[in-house]
């Protein structure tokens, strides 16, 4: 039996984030005319994604280290600016499907964006209303702990006294998949985001829905 449903939030309960990270990444890299085709940044970003900036950063600049300092800087003046914020929009209905499932379940979340990120601009903006009992991000925990490590779900479960059996979790990447495989969560889908159907099948994932809005459904 289902007690807490731990969410991602990039791309599940608002969107368009994935395109907000790689326009401020994208800005970032041309402050120093540095342009990579599609296939070569979407690979870099990939391979640190749901780690703090600096981590995709390091991984963009790997031929130049001397830049980090100066380019994490100015990837914070795009990211606080409106760059990423305005990237963004809301899932229809998700504020009144969230308040209904507080009503039966705990819920959290478990993602990579930054805490005040999302509680001074992104809640605010999108009236998010005030149903979690926890939020742990990518910034809140050693770099080594991030995603695909289950560390985010356990510290959850652990605070909540839920068992992996009674959890659940919502996202949108393989990397969200992986971390509730190894946590023994049952991963969910939802297909605004990173993965599509074929994609998620492939990892083993059994539930599949469009958007978020779908879980008053099955749980």
């Amino acid at each position: 039996m289902v007690k807490l449903i731990i969410f991602d939030w990039d791309d599940v309960i608002t969107l368009g984030a994935k395109d907000g990270y790689y326009q401020c990444y994208r800005k970032t890299l041309k402050e120093f005319n540095i342009v990579f085709e599609e296939k070569e940044l979407h690979e870099r970003i990939q391979r640190k994604w749901g780690q703090p900036f600096r981590e995709v950063l390091r991984e963009l600049l790997f031929e130049h280290p001397e830049l980090l300092d100066k380019a994490t800087k100015i990837f914070d003046k795009k990211f606080w600016g409106n760059t990423f914020v305005d990237s963004l929009k809301g899932v229809e209905s998700a504020n009144r499907v969230l308040e209904n499932l507080s009503k039966k379940y705990k819920l959290a979340v478990a993602t990579g964006n930054h805490p005040t990120m999302l509680k001074e601009k992104i809640i605010p903006k999108f009236h998010i209303p005030e149903v979690f009992v926890q939020i742990i991000t990518a910034f809140d925990i050693p770099i080594d702990k991030t995603k695909p490590n289950p560390y985010m779900l356990e510290q959850i479960m652990e605070k909540q006294e839920v068992k992996p059996e009674e959890c659940v979790y919502v996202g949108d990447a393989e990397n969200d998949v992986l971390m509730a495989q190894n946590a023994c969560v049952e991963p969910i889908v939802v297909l605004t985001g990173h993965l599509n159907k074929e994609k998620a099948e492939k990892l083993g994932v059994k539930k599949i829905f469009p958007d978020i809005t779908y879980l008053e459904q099955i749980l």
